[in-house]
């Protein structure tokens, strides 16, 4: 059956949004092969000409749609934003009054030319390049693009599509400081690109900053109020900001936009969990993998919430579909545990073993089992973790460790931090941004800090250096640490959990509090879990001083013992990253 104009134009808008550029050229063409005035599809390809600096092309597609559907806005944005950069300010005053005739507010077209007008370099990348430099990241070839757009924004430092493939690729590579300061100036460059706006949401989200996140998301929406991804952005946003009942608005008119949107779905399923409306999220996750049927953190989570109803073979169906995640690759280690099958856990770690054997979470449920069972597994990370637990002094480094620690507190005190982020294990305190590094281009004691910490990690490596296992064999031959500070109020603690993406992790205490011969603030580590338990499991309570430097290896669990008194708990957490994990 052969589509309708607004069926191909569907089409190619959907194409257009997942930057499938080629298929949407051709689906606007395909409607002006029969069309030729159609606005819309006039519009778009000017757009897309607009992506590629080919002004020339786009000015008469942008006049053909505004002589047909004068009464567009964005229509006039797009005229009079691309007569600007080619330097016609005439043409572009023209333009504006015409606009005003038609009783257009102007408004916004006056703000575009005031802030562009006079600031454009007219040198430009060629067309070829440009499409290099989109082929060889949409082939997934991020480091060569990386140097492409490196290389562009040299030579054309006005120019913003390389400043906006740089910001994905900072973002897709973990670098979103790099990532914010990149998207941030392709916004400045083009202040009228709602995805650039939505894209520097998404890191400023990833960071933690969150309000700028709402700010910029919410900006790509005014840009572009049908915009199904800025929708699902401004969800993130809200969900960590706490404001549940909006993160759900969200998703929705995300769906309603984009109804096979998968990854809207799977994060409205997670909003349904925060709100105890446990079906509704299944459903939400159900229809996720319905869509996208290898969708690993979709599985996870549904995987998790069936097991939490009891569903133990349809979590280890889910564990099975495809891959996970590898902060949730225990899950089928746990679910055959509670379905009582000793027998395949056995086989299963012997598997894992040889294709997954530096993973946290498994190493984590190994040793629960190992100790549980009393019989060593194949699974040979850390199969005795408790015991590669060790302890050191600051003092030991320091003539006055007292005034070094007061004055990285006041180095702390610089550093922005948030009130229980949304899905870290900190109840009742600050922690520092997710996405900050305190070991990255640090500040004066911290700097210190780091270079006692790499110290003691040689000393540490030394003391178990003839133990059996690959946690000490396979050990990190770089001092890659990522840093982060935790504030604990009165009835604040920290939730039982590991560090999955470290190898060593460690904690430093700067300021502790009185144990009150009941443990409080104390640090415990444990071979239980959320999803695992036994009540003869080993465990090891540790009541630290100011200065206490405590490694532990990354795939132990541990969690700290609330406190009552009005007194402030301040420590600096960190991993040692294995060596393929940059930051």
């Amino acid at each position: 059956m052969k589509l309708t104009i607004e069926q191909v134009l569907k089409k190619g808008v959907a194409a257009h949004k997942e930057g499938q550029f080629k298929d949407a050229e051709s689906l606007y063409r395909t409607i002006l092969q029969s069309a030729p005035a159609h606005p819309d599809a006039n519009h778009n390809l000017g757009v897309l000409a607009i992506s590629v600096n080919q002004f020339e092309v786009a000015l008469p597609l942008f006049k053909t749609a505004l002589e047909v559907n004068p009464m567009v806005e964005q229509f006039w944005v797009s005229y009079v934003d691309a007569l600007v950069r080619v330097k016609n300010v005439r043409g572009a005053n023209q333009a504006i009054k015409k606009a005003k005739k038609k009783g257009i507010n102007a408004a916004k077209l006056e703000r575009l030319l005031s802030q562009t007008e006079g600031s454009l370099d007219t040198k430009e990348p060629s067309l070829a390049r440009l499409n290099i430099l989109l082929e060889c990241y949409q082939s997934g070839g991020l480091s060569k693009a990386e140097k492409l757009a490196i290389a562009m924004t040299r030579e054309f430092p006005k120019h913003q599509f390389a400043w906006k493939v740089l910001g994905v690729i900072y973002g897709q590579t973990d670098r979103k400081p790099e990532a914010v300061n990149a998207n941030q100036t392709a916004v400045a460059l083009s202040p009228q690109d709602s995805e650039a706006h939505s894209n520097l949401g998404n890191t400023l989200r990833e960071l933690g900053r969150l309000d700028e996140a709402e700010a910029s998301c919410r900006q790509a929406i005014t840009l572009k109020p049908d915009f199904a991804e800025a929708y699902s952005n401004l969800g993130l946003t809200l969900q960590e900001l706490g404001r549940s009942y909006e993160a759900e608005a969200s998703y929705t008119k995300a769906i309603a936009l984009k109804p096979d949107y998968a990854e809207a779905h799977h994060n409205l399923g997670i909003t349904f969990e925060e709100l105890g409306r446990l079906d509704d999220a299944e459903a939400s996750y159900t229809r996720a993998i319905a869509l996208e049927p290898c969708f690993a953190e979709a599985l996870s989570n549904r995987g998790y919430l069936l097991f939490g109803k009891g569903r133990f073979e349809a979590a280890l169906s889910d564990a099975d579909a495809c891959r996970l995640d590898k902060k949730t690759r225990a899950l089928p280690f746990i679910s055959l545990y509670a379905l009582g099958r000793v027998d395949e856990i056995l086989r299963r770690l012997e598997i894992a073993s040889k294709d997954d054997g530096e993973n946290m979470s498994i190493a984590a449920f190994a040793a629960f089992f190992s100790e549980v069972q009393s019989k060593p597994t194949a699974y040979n990370f850390c199969p005795n973790p408790i015991d590669f637990i060790s302890v050191c002094n600051l003092s030991s480094h320091l003539n006055d460790s007292a005034a070094y620690v007061a004055g990285i507190i006041e180095e702390l005190n610089k550093i922005e931090a948030m009130w229980e982020p949304f899905q870290k294990s900190t109840v009742g305190g600050f922690q520092s941004l997710k996405g900050v590094n305190l070991f990255k281009a640090p500040s004066e004691k911290i700097d210190q800090l780091k270079l006692i910490i790499i110290n003691e990690v040689e000393k540490y490596l030394l003391k178990f250096e003839n133990k059996n296992c690959s946690y000490i064999e396979n050990f990190p031959s770089g001092n890659n640490l990522f840093g982060w500070n935790v504030i604990l109020k009165s009835q604040g603690h920290q939730r039982t959990h590991i560090h999955p993406g470290g190898w060593l992790s460690g904690v430093v205490y700067l300021k502790v509090v009185p144990s009150l011969g009941k443990n409080e603030g104390a640090i415990e580590f444990n071979l239980n879990s959320d999803y695992y338990y036994d009540d003869n499991s080993l465990s090891f309570t540790f009541q630290p001083e100011v200065g206490d430097i405590v490694f532990f290896p990354s795939s132990l669990h541990h969690r700290t013992l609330p406190f009552t008194t009005d007194e402030e708990r301040i420590i600096i957490s960190f991993d040692l990253m294995p060596d393929s994990v940059k930051h």
